[in-house]
C-alpha cells in the first residue's frame, strides 16, 4: 500500500494555496433510514446521493482571504510518496465549491485558514473525484 508523507502543492483553479498544513478528502452517502409507525428499529437503510468533497488548512492566508464561498473550479492536491521507488499522487475534485473560509488566529502562532469545498457532479452521474499516480 502506497504511503504519501507530504502535500507537495494545493491548487484551486490557477490560485496556488501556500504552505499546506493538511488536507481531508472525503467521499460519503447519507443514510436515510426508514420505518413504520410501529416499529421499533429501522426496517431499511437507503442513501442519498453520493456527496464529495474536501477540507484544506493552509498558511497562506492572503491567498484564502481572495477567495469567495461560491467559488467553483478544480480543487488540485499533489502528495509526495513516503518511498522515493514510488509515484506521488494527484488528487482532483472537479467542480469543487468553496462553501467556507475560516481564519485561525491563535497566541503565539502564525495565522491560517481552513477551506471546505463540496463537489458538484457535471451531469448528475459524472464522478468528481479523481486521483492518479504522478509518473
Amino acid at each position: 500500500m502506497d504511503r504519501f508523507t507530504r502535500i507537495q502543492s494545493v491548487t484551486f483553479g490557477e490560485q496556488a494555496l501556500g504552505l499546506p498544513l493538511w488536507a481531508k478528502v472525503f467521499r460519503r452517502v447519507e443514510p436515510l433510514s426508514a420505518a413504520g409507525d410501529a416499529d421499533r428499529f429501522t426496517r431499511s437503510v437507503q442513501f442519498g446521493p453520493a456527496v464529495t468533497g474536501a477540507e484544506v488548512k493552509v498558511r497562506d492566508v492572503a491567498a484564502a482571504e481572495g477567495l469567495s464561498p461560491g467559488q467553483k473550479d478544480t480543487l488540485t492536491l499533489h502528495v509526495v510518496a513516503a518511498d522515493a521507488s514510488r509515484s506521488d499522487r494527484v488528487i482532483e475534485i472537479a467542480g469543487a465549491v468553496l462553501t467556507a473560509v475560516e481564519i485561525e488566529y491563535a497566541q503565539g502562532a502564525p495565522a491560517a485558514a481552513v477551506l471546505r469545498f463540496e463537489a458538484e457532479s457535471s451531469d448528475g452521474q459524472a464522478n468528481p473525484f479523481a486521483a492518479e499516480d504522478d509518473a
